[in-house]
């Protein structure tokens, strides 16, 4: 799959079978995440790989939305120094695995974690490291369902501004 097909046909997936990530591909896909720019070159962020089912089910409780989250294949949660914390960087990073994921058949979803107290006693991260957002990865199920807030993308001509705003 080229680069811009796998951007452009990528979706969020929260349905996935029991089969294992293996190694070979897992480790593409970390190679992806360990290539993403960030701030200052500084590269702050680790990442936690997530199978123990315990532990999943532990992250349910760190985010608003993240119900879902324990029924994949592996988590990998994206964890920075709190004082060194670069949002832009773990999207940098996260986007960089889940194309990589999408061009290996592995289906993906981001999920913020809103609950940092949670996230931290979950992965069991120091108190001055943050956890903010994890990917869920898994093999997608043969007939993926419709997202409930399917919709068609923003047009081009109301996405792009040239020069100003109007």
């Amino acid at each position: 799959m080229d680069t811009y097909k796998a951007i452009i046909s990528k979706r969020d997936v929260r349905h996935y079978t029991d089969q294992p990530i293996g190694d070979e591909v897992m480790q593409r896909i970390l190679q992806a995440g360990r290539m993403a720019g960030s701030a200052k070159n500084e590269e702050n962020n680790r990442l936690i790989l997530v199978t123990d089912q315990a532990v999943q089910d532990a992250l349910v409780h760190a985010g608003d939305f993240a119900s879902w989250i324990g029924t994949s294949a592996m988590i990998v949660g994206f964890a920075s120094p709190a004082e060194s914390l670069r949002l832009f960087d773990v999207g940098r990073q996260a986007q960089n695995m889940m194309i990589a994921a999408h061009a290996e058949g592995v289906a993906t979803c981001p999920v913020t974690l809103q609950h940092a107290d949670k996230a931290r006693a979950a992965v069991g991260l120091p108190d001055d490291w943050e956890m903010p957002m994890i990917i869920t990865m898994g093999w997608p199920i043969d007939d993926v369902p419709d997202s409930p807030l399917k919709r068609e993308r923003v047009a081009m001509d109301d996405l792009v501004r040239h020069n100003t705003w109007s």
